[in-house]
């Protein structure tokens, strides 16, 4: 996705706003006091010793942690970070944790990757931390408006930045000493990735990567197969930002890749104030536009989707993973969303008995934080602690912890899942998985639609491949924050 940029007075918040609704797509659902009391909860455990209490998916004692697939990446030992890169100290690890949950226009925004951290330190420095250091979560909570804010705490208080994010991503690049990614030398395994400048930046790895210019074409596969009839009138309705036109042209580029797809229309909405969602509907059917992908937020999605309802549209109406969010349901009620294709990229929680990974991170979450929201990103969170993690016990074991080495065993990982969280990932060479699964909202809740379990289109784990190439988007998107003089 690519750059926000901030302009003065009332329109800068309004700006913002839709930035927020339209880039993150998520709200969330659990206020900011709530999270403090986890994280009250995590230091009174674990002090300056690690946690003594246990977290649900602990080991008995005496045998060998796992997280679903892998070996736990926590654990005791003697391991040291280097001094002049440990932020708040060499007695833990301090990392910090991008957010927004206290931001005045969306308050909460972004708790989930909050939440998930307390929860994964809490279960973590239960079995000794990582390398025998105990992990100290830092709120870096960019409020929206304050993201320089942030990474100056960040500059001088912690070692990474790990399994979060902010809307406004490419502000880690302030050009400033002491509140810039790269002139602080900081690394990350964030959560996601929004701006060409984060996700084709170097400096990081991304767990499950989303690079802004090579895509996958497994998605639009999947639609040629559910929906032969209906490719051919294919198109995008898309809010007037910035970021959200890369999406379009992102989604628009990929199926011009895949045969049958035609039309490519492309409807605009106003993502900033009162929009008339059935003038939005009425240009859909005027298009034509039999399959149609709506990039957004989930709640002018189910606007969106009503509108359609109201006018009896028979078309087919598909979103990506953001959507996978209790919000679309409940905004407009189930009946404006019935129907509704959501793509992801991991196992969904309603299947958690089914993926032993999926089950475990839910009890975890519901141990470290009780209150704490359940949406797609805590899974995408965990996988990156889990990648942070892996990657500094490899590094104690090496010696040192420094950021260049943690970086480098990041990058060295070619086939990652999360222990089984989602489909395999390569985050060495930030390419995009080229396996996902179809979602679909019935009767109010998210069932599976594609592929069936156990069917030919099932790879054995759930999700549905393409053997093709990603192929390249052109066009303007923006390029990444680089810093040439890093070496990891």
């Amino acid at each position: 996705m690519g750059n926000l940029n901030l302009i003065p007075g009332g329109m800068m918040r309004r700006r913002i706003l839709a930035s927020v609704v339209a880039l993150v797509a998520l709200t969330a659902g659990c206020a900011a006091e709530d999270s403090e009391k986890a994280q009250q909860e995590v230091n009174a455990q674990s002090g300056s010793t690690g946690a003594s209490g246990a977290a649900s998916g602990d080991p008995a004692e005496g045998t060998a942690a796992k997280f679903g697939t892998m070996d736990s990446p926590c654990g005791k030992g003697d391991g040291k970070v280097k001094a002049s890169e440990a932020g708040g100290g060499t007695d833990k690890l301090y990392l910090g944790v991008g957010n927004e949950r206290s931001s005045e226009i969306r308050n909460g925004l972004l708790a989930e990757f909050w939440d998930t951290a307390v929860a994964f330190a809490k279960w973590c420095n239960a079995q000794g931390g990582v390398a025998g250091l105990p992990i100290e979560v830092v709120d870096l909570d960019g409020k929206v408006v304050a993201v320089e804010a942030a990474m100056a705490k960040a500059c001088t208080g912690v070692f990474a930045i790990v399994g979060g994010g902010w809307a406004q991503d490419n502000q880690i690049f302030s050009g400033k000493d002491g509140s810039d990614f790269h002139k602080c030398k900081l690394i990350a395994i964030p959560g996601f990735a929004v701006s060409t400048d984060v996700s084709e930046g170097n400096g990081l790895v991304q767990p499950i990567p989303n690079p802004s210019y090579v895509r996958a074409t497994d998605w639009h596969e999947t639609l040629a197969k559910l929906y032969p009839d209906k490719i051919d009138n294919y198109g995008v309705v898309y809010g007037t930002l910035p970021s959200i036109e890369q999406n379009k042209e992102q989604a628009i580029g990929v199926a011009k890749t895949v045969d049958g797809f035609g039309n490519f229309g492309a409807v605009s909405y106003n993502p900033i104030g009162a929009q008339d969602w059935g003038v939005v509907a009425q240009q859909v059917r005027d298009a034509n536009l039999e399959l149609v992908y709506f990039a957004g937020e989930p709640a002018n999605l189910s606007k969106f989707g009503q509108a359609l309802k109201d006018q009896d549209y028979k078309g087919i109406v598909y979103a990506d993973a953001n959507q996978y969010d209790q919000v679309v349901i409940d905004a407009s009620g189930p009946a404006a969303v019935e129907g509704l294709v959501i793509r992801i990229a991991s196992h969904p929680f309603e299947e958690g008995d089914k993926w032993p990974a999926t089950q475990q991170l839910l009890e975890i979450l519901k141990d470290g934080n009780p209150a704490g929201k359940v949406a797609s990103l805590n899974t995408q969170a965990f996988s990156a602690w889990l990648l942070f993690a892996q990657s500094a016990k490899a590094c104690a074991s090496k010696g040192e912890i420094t950021r260049d080495c943690v970086l480098t065993e990041a990058k060295s990982v070619k086939d990652w899942d999360g222990g089984g969280l989602h489909t395999p990932t390569n985050p060495g060479t930030n390419e995009p998985p080229r396996c996902s699964m179809a979602l679909q909202i019935k009767d109010g809740k998210f069932v599976r639609l594609f592929p069936e379990l156990g069917s030919k289109d099932d790879n054995g784990d759930g999700f549905a491949c393409t053997e093709t190439e990603p192929v390249t988007i052109t066009g303007d998107l923006g390029k990444g924050n680089v810093d040439p003089s890093r070496t990891a």
